[in-house]
Parts: C-alpha cells; sequence; structure tokens
C-alpha cells in the first residue's frame, strides 16, 4: 500500500524536509500505478485509468518540492514524467471525453508549476477545448471524478494557506463549472508557486481540523488550531508537529513551583517574627 508513503511525506513537510518529502511523493506515485493501492486498481485500463490522478497527485506535489529545494533539474524531470503519465493516459487509456481533458489539465498544471506559461496555457486551453463538448449536464459530476479531484485536491495544498472552496474554482452556474475550472487554474496557480516559493515551504494537506482546541498548543506559534493528518496531529498555521497538553503534568508543575514559594514566604514569616522578637528583647532596659 502507498499510504505509508504519504504520510512520510506529509511528516517530512512539517519537518521542512523537502528532499525527503519528495521523494516519499514519488513512491507514492509509483506505488499507486504498480497497482499497490486503490484497491488492486489496474491504473492502465478504462476502467481504473480515472483513479491514475491520485499518482498524478503525488507526482506534482514532489515537483512542487524539488522547486523548494531549488532544484530546477529534478523538477522538470518530475514534471515531465507526470506529463507522460497524463498523455498516455489521455491517448490509450482513457476513452470518455472529460476524462480525456483532465488529462489534458494535468500537464498544464505541471507546465505551470515549472514555470513553462506558454506550454502550460496552450494545454489548458486544449482542456477547456475538450471540457466544452461534455454534455452540461454532466459537468458537475465529471468534477467528482478521481481524476479531476486529485487535481483540486493538489491545488488546495499548493493554494495553503490561502484556501479555497469548490465554488470559487468551479463558480455557481452549473453550465460553466468546467470553463470556470481551467480559468481558476490558469489564473491562480502561477501565484500560488510564487507564494510557495517566497514562503520556501509547502504546507502539509488539510486532514480534519479543529479551531481553538486549549488541549493542544503548538510549540512553535502557539496556537490551538489544529490539524488531524497522516495519523499525526500538526499545527493548522504553521504545520509543526503539535502534542496534547498534560494538564496533569502542567498542575503538578505549577504546584510544585507554587508549593515551593509558598513555603518559602510561610519561612520568611516565622524568621521576620524571630527577628522582631529578638530586637525587641535587645532594645529592653533594665533600672
Amino acid at each position: 500500500m502507498d499510504t505509508p508513503n504519504r504520510d512520510h511525506a506529509i511528516e517530512a513537510l512539517a519537518s521542512r524536509d523537502y528532499l525527503e518529502a519528495g521523494n516519499y511523493y514519488m513512491r507514492s506515485a509509483y506505488a499507486r500505478l504498480s497497482g499497490e493501492s486503490e484497491r488492486g486498481r489496474d491504473l492502465f485500463t478504462s476502467e481504473g485509468g480515472n483513479w491514475s490522478g491520485y499518482a498524478l497527485e503525488s507526482v506534482l506535489l514532489a515537483t512542487v518540492c524539488s522547486q523548494i529545494t531549488g532544484n530546477e533539474s529534478r523538477a522538470r524531470g518530475r514534471a515531465g514524467q507526470g506529463i507522460l503519465i497524463a498523455s498516455d493516459l489521455r491517448d490509450s487509456v482513457l476513452s470518455q471525453l472529460g476524462l480525456q481533458a483532465g488529462c489534458e489539465e494535468w500537464v498544464g498544471l505541471f507546465r505551470a508549476v515549472t514555470q513553462k506559461s506558454e506550454r502550460a496555457s496552450a494545454a489548458f486551453e486544449r482542456a477547456e477545448t475538450r471540457y466544452g463538448s461534455v454534455e452540461s449536464s454532466e459537468k458537475v459530476e465529471l468534477t467528482t471524478e478521481p481524476l479531476l479531484q486529485a487535481s483540486e485536491r493538489a491545488l488546495r495544498q499548493i493554494s495553503r494557506p490561502d484556501d479555497f472552496q469548490w465554488d470559487d474554482m468551479h463558480g455557481s452556474a452549473p453550465s460553466n463549472a468546467l470553463s470556470r475550472r481551467i480559468q481558476f487554474i490558469r489564473s491562480r496557480v502561477p501565484a500560488f508557486m510564487k507564494s510557495r516559493l517566497n514562503a520556501g515551504h509547502l504546507h502539509a494537506p488539510r486532514g480534519s481540523t479543529e479551531y481553538g482546541n486549549e488541549k493542544f498548543r503548538c510549540p512553535d506559534c502557539g496556537s490551538h488550531d489544529i490539524n488531524y493528518v497522516a495519523d499525526t496531529v500538526l499545527c493548522l498555521r504553521c504545520d509543526t508537529p503539535t502534542n496534547r497538553i498534560d494538564w496533569a503534568f502542567v498542575y503538578h508543575i505549577w504546584q510544585s513551583v507554587h508549593g515551593f514559594h509558598a513555603q518559602q514566604m510561610s519561612l520568611g514569616t516565622v524568621r521576620m517574627r524571630d527577628t522582631t522578637q529578638n530586637d525587641d528583647r535587645n532594645s529592653m532596659t533594665f533600672e
């Protein structure tokens, strides 16, 4: 199963180890493509090929990790692998026109994250043309297919901390959902990548989140907002691993410190009384 590889990649992101994160994301992609996940589906058949989106997601995130480390050559190589896989799926595996358009979208994404803007635009135009041939009644449903959900999930991660919602990407008109999707990707991905490269950080994906959970406190930024992901708990704000606060231990420490001070204050009071009594005795005069 590839899940441990993805989990290890997320743990590496939390440690700011983008070299290791990228390697684990590639292992995750290879595991999925080899049929070691997705319930054993053969991803190079028309029935299973749709699920290849999650392998492409891992390759895209690995590409971004290489970009952050400054290894442009490796980023281009990984993007090239993603483009080859998406192109093979489009030409030889997937027969549904909407899914073929999704493959073109993936090609555009790999071009966009490696700053190949002209070639990215060409791929997005091809995707938009093919999406335009999808029946209006099927456009929203197509966005729920694994091939498209995976690219949306990858973009959400790359966009963090500026998360977006489904409506931001697809709009409110079902008949325009796919064209709006392509417009959103074309306009927003360059800004997302610029932010990631300027920050030198790719956030972990959002899992289950909680805000203001007083049982947890980020040791780095102090936030009580947490992200349950990859079988761990991360700070929702900065991705630092965050442990549950042991309030019994905190109380024990508080009691020890304050009990010690109270004892010192009590001893000090006794000493002051003794001193006062001694002073009174020394000041007595006898006739």
